[in-house]
């Protein structure tokens, strides 16, 4: 009997479609949902199909990727099963500022991990997400522009969740985690993304959306490392602004305002 729990276990967690739409809030948006076996990255595939006529919205999830992308050249660890590998493709004219499409979607990401899982995700300022000090999740937002114009009309934003994810490899072992246990439904979860994601990029400027960005970053108040124009800097972080901008202050008082880039901490200052 036991056997036979597990097995059902595994099933229910398979990702599809019908499952996936039974958990939506409205359950035919959004209007595509595809859900792959195997890609080499959802990012690239749904990239190379979007079209002038490409709805908002329009979502391809897979079980896992064999080259999945992360910020500035890095992978992500993709294997089969244990996560959810996502990318949903918003309009450009359907959102009123893309420079915050990030900062939703860590909202949306953080706030589906908290009702499904009831864990407590944290921010590592601008797009990695943190449970029980591992990185459980990455983000990576691409622009799709227009050929001609050279105008952006859409942006994909990938989402990868170590859900049940172990055995890392080497390089990430001592930094990446998972979400928790194999009882968590990968299909709620997708859901609960995609629902979140598309409310609030419906209404992006609302700057509660910043608020509860800013209630889950954990850089508050850390020293960090980061680079500008090549020199090495070093600060405190005080928080962010509206447009979820980093705010560091240095040793002299001054402060610095990091619209992107990369920043590292001492194990010693993870919460």
């Amino acid at each position: 009997m036991e056997f036979l729990s597990e097995r059902h276990i595994f099933m229910e967690n398979n990702l599809n479609e019908a499952a996936i739409r039974s958990f939506l809030k409205t359950p035919n948006t959004p209007q595509s949902i595809t859900v792959l076996e195997t890609v080499d990255s959802t990012n690239a595939y749904l990239k190379s199909r979007i079209t002038e006529t490409t709805p908002t919205g329009t979502t391809v999830i897979a079980n896992c990727q064999t080259n999945g992308r992360g910020r500035l050249g890095k992978s992500f660890f993709s294997p089969s099963d244990t996560g959810i590998y996502m990318s949903i493709a918003l309009k450009a004219d359907a959102v009123a500022d893309i420079s915050l499409i990030t900062i939703a979607a860590c909202v949306a990401v953080c706030a589906a991990l908290e009702s499904v899982a009831d864990v407590r995700p944290q921010i590592k300022w601008v797009n990695d997400i943190f449970v029980n000090k591992k990185k459980v999740c990455g983000i990576l937002a691409e622009a799709v522009t227009d050929p001609k114009s050279h105008i952006i009309n859409a942006v994909v934003v990938g989402i990868g969740i170590n859900i049940t994810t172990q055995n890392f490899p080497d390089n990430i072992s001592n930094t990446a985690g998972a979400v928790g246990s194999g009882k968590i439904s990968r299909n709620r979860i997708a859901a609960e993304v995609i629902d979140n994601l598309l409310r609030l990029c419906s209404d992006i400027t609302d700057g509660r959306i910043i608020d509860e960005y800013r209630s889950r970053l954990m850089l508050i108040g850390k020293k960090i490392c980061y680079t500008v124009q090549g020199a090495a800097c070093r600060g405190t972080v005080l928080g962010i602004n509206e447009h979820g901008n980093l705010i560091v202050q240095l040793s002299d008082g001054s402060t610095d305002v990091l619209k992107s880039g990369e920043i590292s901490l001492g194990s010693k200052n993870f919460v």
